[in-house]
């Protein structure tokens, strides 16, 4: 290896940090080939983990350093939400939940092949039900950052996915444990949300639970549509929020 190519290793070494995915697009920009990475690659520093992808010879890498590259290398959008943010910020450690981690995108956004191959036990769900930069936090996954829904925005994600894919009782459950929501977040988000369905769940069980910041939530600035809407088949109407619901005290 030239002395050229050994300084090019060393600041490559230096100035990324460890345990995340190196993405050729981005290495590319940073004036390293294909050509030396293969160079690198045969020398051990780096193993090639699939097509366009490359971690440090002998680090394990979790899903987080792989989202580190498609938000800090790529520009994407996709990030950690619903249960999962919830999970790595402490609210839904005692609630059975799925083990995947659930990721939220946009329609025109796509995960990447190497991601796909290499992190296997993760789900991506594509939705512009909410605006793409509010309520989006850096989470410390150790030698770097990474954006992940934040409390507020989490919860909006997981009744998005209710009932189908989330149920109501581990839902109502997470909404007791929101102790600490920031009013004023939560208001900007419920009046910029574009899903009927998610507004009117919120209010509904934030409204049976109590929390003392739902007296700063401005309810009549938040539009609900019109209409009814079944949450469940075998429920109950509630005639203010309109909604056909079960019990949530008896689930």
């Amino acid at each position: 290896m030239t002395l050229y190519n050994t300084t090019k290793i060393n600041k490559l070494l230096k100035e990324t940090p460890r345990k995340v995915v190196l993405t050729t697009n981005w290495l590319t920009e940073q004036n390293i080939s294909s050509q030396l990475m293969s160079e690198y690659v045969k020398s051990q520093w780096f193993e090639c983990i699939a097509k366009g992808a490359y971690i440090r010879s002998g680090e394990k890498v979790d899903p987080n350093g792989g989202i580190f590259a498609m938000q800090s290398q790529l520009g994407l959008t996709i990030h950690i939400g619903a249960t999962t943010a919830l999970t790595y910020q402490n609210i839904s450690h005692f609630i059975k939940t799925n083990s995947e981690v659930l990721l939220f995108g946009y329609r025109e956004e796509t995960v990447p092949a190497w991601f796909k191959k290499y992190f296997s036990n993760f789900k991506i769900i594509k939705t512009e039900f909410l605006p793409k930069s509010i309520g989006i936090i850096d989470y410390n996954a150790g030698d770097f950052t990474i954006k992940i829904s934040s409390v507020e925005r989490a919860i909006l994600e997981v009744l998005y996915l209710c009932p189908d894919k989330a149920s109501l009782k581990e839902v109502y459950q997470l909404m007791e444990m929101l102790v600490n929501v920031r009013p004023g977040l939560m208001q900007e988000l419920l009046e910029k949300c574009n899903s009927v369905k998610v507004k009117r769940l919120f209010l509904y069980m934030a409204e049976k639970i109590n929390h003392d910041w739902l007296k700063y939530i401005e309810a009549d600035k938040i539009d609900i549509g019109k209409g009814k809407r079944v949450i469940s088949k075998n429920g109950k109407l509630n005639k203010k929020y309109n909604i056909v619901i079960e019990n949530l005290e008896e689930i």
